[in-house]
């Protein structure tokens, strides 16, 4: 059954018979690596055979890259498998999400019967997160899910302030999903992924596939401390990463060219985006930083929905975000495309809003 995420581009299409330009994904706008076409060319025929079930040349890669021991890192079917698998493992009474935020983290509690206890974050605190011991000893919590930046209001926490909740509440585990830090600017600075492997109630989960580009292979990975790790393997299915994603994540980690020009574009259309839809009456985007724009609609009786559907009707797709909780049919989200496609995005939320406007002109 369909839930509501962004990307589901058959969904669309199955309602709009014409072709869709999809701002609804937050996918990398220059899509996969061309090596990745490659390889997975060159190895097609390893399909006969069953995928390496320790996934352990692509671990390899990984400690090799983000400097960690192959022993700290799990290879999974995407970054929401690894969701599921550490509450099925771990056994958390209850998680803690502050919201809003990607749906998984509530359903991967609610599949582990762990009670979830949501503490929304605030528009007129422009949904930053504050550090509160309350928020913690309060709920008696045992699990806390923490996306940075956040999906889908882009906001980031910084490192300090994470390993300082950590370390405050050792007997809560913090799973942090770092899927969009790769588009962050200096991500250093809001990355814990350097001490995941040895804070034994800090994991980090990141994914493959937005910034490398291939959503459709489904691959991502976590860092735990070891003994953590090797718990979460006990619960882990076999052979759930396919033999091409693995071959493909592995010679897309190494394309550095690749990550300094998807970078590159990222930053300059994330400004360019930003100043332009600032400039559109109703609309308040919120400071971007990753490769996505939140936005809020301000008055003139236009929502979410409706706009999603005026959009549609133009061949663009967007995130309606009104489904998430803590947020109602004022946000929507959009990714950022190449300046063709942003442009046609303009184009279209201009054409639209303004002929709203002038229609609730005309009503009064």
């Amino acid at each position: 059954m369909f839930k509501g995420h962004g990307g589901n581009i058959q969904h669309i299409l199955k309602q709009e018979n014409n072709g869709i330009l999809d701002f609804s994904a937050s996918i990398n706008p220059l899509g996969y690596p061309e090596k990745v076409r490659k390889v997975i060319q060159d190895n097609f025929d390893d399909i006969l055979h069953y995928p390496d079930i320790d996934c352990s040349g692509l671990r390899k890669g990984i400690s090799q890259k983000i400097g960690h021991a192959e022993d700290e890192i799990i290879v999974g079917n995407g970054s929401t498998e690894l969701f599921y698998l550490i509450p099925r493992a771990l056994r958390p009474k209850k998680g803690i999400v502050f919201q809003p935020t990607f749906s998984e983290f509530a359903e991967a509690l609610k599949s582990s019967h762990a009670e979830v206890l949501n503490t929304i974050l605030k528009d007129e605190n422009n949904f930053c997160f504050t550090y509160s011991a309350s928020d913690f000893h309060d709920k008696k919590a045992d699990m806390v899910f923490f996306c940075n930046p956040n999906n889908p209001t882009g906001q980031l926490v910084e490192k300090a302030v994470v390993l300082h909740m950590a370390r405050q509440h050792p007997h809560i585990i913090f799973v942090v999903d770092e899927a969009f830090i790769d588009f962050v600017d200096e991500p250093e600075k809001y990355s814990v992924i350097d001490e995941a492997g040895t804070t034994g109630n800090l994991i980090v989960v990141r994914s493959l596939t937005k910034f490398y580009g291939f959503p459709g292979l489904r691959i991502g990975y976590l860092v735990a401390r070891p003994d953590v790790a090797k718990k979460l393997m006990e619960y882990k299915e076999p052979w759930s990463v396919n033999t091409l994603a693995q071959h493909a994540a592995m010679v897309a980690l190494e394309d550095r060219e690749f990550v300094l020009k998807s970078r590159e574009l990222i930053f300059r259309e994330q400004s360019y985006l930003f100043n332009e839809l600032s400039g559109i009456s109703g609309l308040v985007p919120y400071q971007p930083t990753a490769n996505y724009l939140f936005i809020k609609i301000m008055g003139g009786g236009t929502t979410s929905s409706w706009l999603r559907k005026e959009l549609l009707g133009l061949g663009i797709a967007i995130r309606d975000c009104s489904n998430f909780t803590g947020l109602n049919d004022t946000y929507f989200r959009v990714a950022i495309r190449t300046r063709d496609e942003n442009m046609r995005l303009i184009a279209a939320l201009k054409s639209v809003i303004t002929d709203c406007l002038h229609t609730v002109g005309n009503e009064r």
